[in-house]
């Protein structure tokens, strides 16, 4: 009984993502580049279906620019093509 709570806590606190990624991510959103893909879609349902790639782009740019300026980023890999 012990050990299975031991090793539910365990799991518990290695959940996906750290705080630091989580800020990030739900921070992506105030970066001006999502913010303004978001406003321009706000009530324009063609516009949201033709931008969705560019606005996950966004968010994904801006959470990446945020772990890199925590110094958090993962080192190395490749550019999205543009």
């Amino acid at each position: 009984m012990k050990r299975g709570l031991a090793l539910l806590l365990l799991l518990a606190g290695c959940g996906g993502g750290g705080a630091p990624e989580q800020a990030c991510t739900r921070q992506a959103d105030d970066d001006p580049a999502v913010r303004e893909l978001i406003i321009k879609g706000a009530g324009n349902p063609q516009f949201q279906l033709e931008n969705q790639r560019k606005l996950r782009e966004a968010r994904q740019d801006a959470a990446l620019a945020c772990l890199r300026t925590r110094g958090l980023a993962p080192k190395g890999g490749v550019e999205r093509p543009k």
